[in-house]
């Protein structure tokens, strides 16, 4: 089970760190390099409405053991209400290299290309931070800054990016990123074969937990800023409650509590080995309480 706090602790690492650069400044008065400023200002401002819908509507899908180079990364990606793609983050999942590297790309909601790729890149004793703004086919502007740590880094100065190697620098050229960002979207929609078919429904409509269960058949998803779906009886009943932040459980488990209509819930996963009917494994076991009656069953972190 990947939890929560690794994916959050790379978006409030972003979060810390983002930003229009306060440094860029048109030497003279070359309209060029004044045109680039205005273009990466909106941009950043186009960033943080994306960063705010993220934190308050977006829908998440997430993957594991995308491949870079030698290592794995996992991915994240947050989409709009209407599934249009807005931001994707790359974390390294496997054994960390000497150099470990963290990046964002900023999707326009219009047309789904690249708009800003930005890396944290941390090192034994500097963390730097690299972006790169886009316009279309074109690299606008790109700019870095490093400190000793990521504290020091926030109130570190801005640079013009320079390159060691331009002709292979894929972050100088967007049609580059935007083949990244198509390889890890595709990653992300891929049908997991661990799951069933309905929980891969679920998993593609941003649920993050999933569960089933007998007594009789009955199953739970819960999508993240909508709602929570029980469908109980065997499929005969459906009630679609309001989506509750989740809460800390005995033994570290997640608990989600909820009303609607007369109708009450507490879903309870537990990160506890459980087996199905049909002897399948899953990494959580799951305690239902639905108007007032117990239901226990099977579930997995689609995160």
């Amino acid at each position: 089970m990947k939890p929560y706090p690794v994916l959050l602790f790379g978006i409030a690492l972003f979060a810390a760190c983002a930003g229009p650069s306060s440094e860029k400044k048109a030497e003279g008065s070359d309209s060029t390099i004044a045109a680039e400023i205005e273009h990466t200002t909106d941009i950043s401002a186009y960033i943080e409405n994306i960063d705010d819908q993220a934190a308050k509507s977006g829908r998440m899908l997430v993957s594991h053991n995308f491949a870079m180079g030698d290592n794995s990364a996992g991915l994240v990606g947050i989409y709009s209400a209407t599934g249009k793609p807005l931001r994707l983050y790359l974390y390294p999942e496997s054994h960390l290299p000497v150099v470990s590297t963290e990046s964002w790309i900023y999707l326009d909601s219009l047309n789904g290309q690249p708009m800003m790729f930005r890396e944290i890149v941390k090192e034994k004793n500097t963390v730097r931070e690299n972006t790169f703004y886009y316009k279309g086919n074109s690299l606008a502007y790109s700019e870095t800054r490093s400190a000793a740590d990521l504290a020091a880094l926030e109130n570190a100065a801005f640079t013009p990016y320079k390159s060691a190697t331009p002709d292979s620098d894929f972050r100088l050229k967007p049609a580059d990123v935007n083949t990244l960002a198509t390889q890890v979207m595709t990653a992300l929609n891929a049908e997991r074969k661990d799951l069933s078919k309905v929980a891969n429904e679920m998993r593609l409509k941003g649920a993050s937990h999933w569960a089933t269960g007998n007594e009789p058949g009955w199953s739970l998803a819960v999508i993240p800023h909508e709602k929570i779906i029980y469908t109980g009886n065997y499929g005969a009943d459906v009630v679609e409650f309001p989506y509750a932040d989740a809460q800390k459980g005995d033994k570290d488990a997640t608990v989600f509590t909820t009303s609607v209509k007369g109708h009450t819930l507490t879903a309870t996963f537990e990160v506890k080995r459980c087996t199905d009917d049909a002897d399948k494994k899953h990494e959580l076991t799951v305690t239902l309480k639905v108007d007032g009656k117990a239901l226990r069953g099977c579930g997995d972190s689609l995160y």
